[in-house]
């Protein structure tokens, strides 16, 4: 299962802790997926279509709570790749019912008018806030975040609701923002989208949501790729020294060698023979690992320059 199933099924596992949250939540799913038609004073046809069939439970307790019945279908509409798509559906009854108790419909004692924009007093307060926002993700929310083991994400925290309606997802904006979460809107093709791509913000999105497992997952995540790159970076210095080093070898190695056969080592003073000797018996050792091994005490700096001494007059027998 995807990051963001997980988060919704958790979503929707929480169930509805008011009435006021559970209006809400039905507020954000009928703007951000819901379709019907109107006529007149009437509504026909209304449905959802998504690919979470466990939508259709809640659903039925929402419908519940809120109106005493639990006049819903669901059958299946599609499959695109692996995923299967279902349609739930209302009762005509019961669709007008959500959509003027939620003002997403507006009866002007004659007809019933669409309204564009959420209705403040279904996210007037916290519980208002946080039962919107989390319909509006159940309804039009993805993630590219990957946490299997198999296929992890190595890449950014990408959130996103994408949407054909502006003024839902302006809305989800305030509302992020009244909770300090900065998130961005742009557009894309036909679609307009909400994105967050800081960590963060992603976090404290879940949580308002009310998707504490998801949190937890995604902090581990966070702290899983903050040492993995710690380790990577570890492991790229300690090549690079390690090329450094054995390219520092190859060369006092050839300068050793160059002397042997002009002049032989015998010819070199005390000091440098005993450091060609040493080069020669731990080819691959750093300076600090022959400093360890030399019986004459000595620092970096001055085995380092009794090396380019060699090297210099390996160079200078190469010229002759």
């Amino acid at each position: 299962m995807s990051f963001s199933k997980d988060v919704k099924k958790e979503i929707l596992d929480n169930g509805f802790l008011s009435r006021e949250r559970c209006l809400a939540f039905l507020c954000g799913l009928i703007y951000s997926s819901a379709e019907y038609e109107v006529n007149g004073a009437n509504v026909s046809n209304f449905s959802i279509v998504t690919d979470i069939d466990y939508l259709y439970n809640s659903l039925k307790s929402a419908t519940k709570m809120l109106f005493n019945t639990e006049e819903i279908t669901m059958e299946f509409a599609y499959k695109i790749s692996t995923t299967n798509y279902y349609r739930i559906k209302f009762s005509n009854e019961l669709a007008k019912k959500a959509l003027l108790e939620t003002k997403a419909l507006l009866f002007d004692g004659k007809n019933l008018e669409l309204n564009t924009k959420v209705d403040d007093e279904i996210v007037g307060s916290e519980d208002g806030l946080k039962g919107f926002m989390s319909g509006a993700f159940i309804g039009c929310g993805t993630s590219s975040i990957k946490l299997d083991e198999t296929n992890r994400t190595t890449t950014g925290y990408h959130v996103e609701l994408d949407n054909q309606n502006y003024a839902l997802l302006s809305e989800v904006l305030d509302v992020l923002a009244q909770f300090e979460i900065i998130a961005k809107l742009t557009q894309r093709k036909t679609l307009y989208v909400l994105y967050i791509k800081d960590a963060e913000a992603v976090s404290n999105m879940l949580a308002l949501m009310g998707a504490s497992d998801a949190v937890l997952k995604l902090q581990n995540e966070i702290i899983t790729r903050q040492m993995r790159n710690k380790i990577n970076r570890q492991n790229n210095c300690y090549t690079s020294n390690y090329t450094k080093t054995l390219n520092a070898s190859f060369k006092q190695l050839e300068a050793i060698r160059v002397i042997d056969k002009e002049a032989g080592l015998d010819s070199l003073p005390e000091d440098l023979q005993q450091v060609a000797l040493l080069r020669l018996a731990n080819t691959e050792e750093s300076l600090e690992e022959l400093l360890k091994l030399s019986k004459y005490p000595m620092t970096k700096s001055a085995l380092n320059h009794k090396f380019n001494k060699l090297i210099k007059l390996a160079e200078k027998m190469k010229g002759n």
